[in-house]
């Protein structure tokens, strides 16, 4: 078993995704950055952070995996089955406390959901 130890740039992602209000790109995150940093080496912090529960991402209406931290969702979840909403002005997308209600499927076993609503925010829509 490999053990991964806490690392500055770690702690630096962590800290750009705690003081965002909403979710973010791999993309968006590297601007953030303080440092230089690889994007190769964001996507591996972010995958590591995914697997231990640190963050969740859902999927944007443009394939791009947008990441937020797990202990700012307003939902209590096992798994990421709350709704997700993404501007088409801004692009941004928002964790929404409404819960999916998630049925078990037979010779199935779900691991993950995404729900995505996409349109415009109050913030685009003013």
């Amino acid at each position: 078993m490999k053990k991964t130890r806490n690392t500055q740039k770690q702690d630096f992602v962590l800290d750009i995704l705690a003081k965002s209000e909403h979710t973010m790109s791999a993309d968006a995150i590297l601007e953030a950055m303080p440092i230089k940093i690889n994007k190769t080496t964001v996507y591996r912090i972010l995958d590591r952070f995914a697997e231990k529960g640190k963050v969740h991402y859902v999927t944007g209406e443009n394939g791009k995996a947008y990441y937020a931290l797990c202990s700012d969702c307003d939902v209590e979840h096992d798994f990421h089955n709350h709704i997700h909403f993404q501007c088409k002005t801004c692009e941004k997308v928002t964790c929404l406390s409404y819960e999916i209600k998630v049925p078990e499927l037979k010779n199935f076993e779900v691991q993950e959901t995404q729900f995505l609503m996409i349109g415009v925010c109050d913030k685009c829509k003013s």
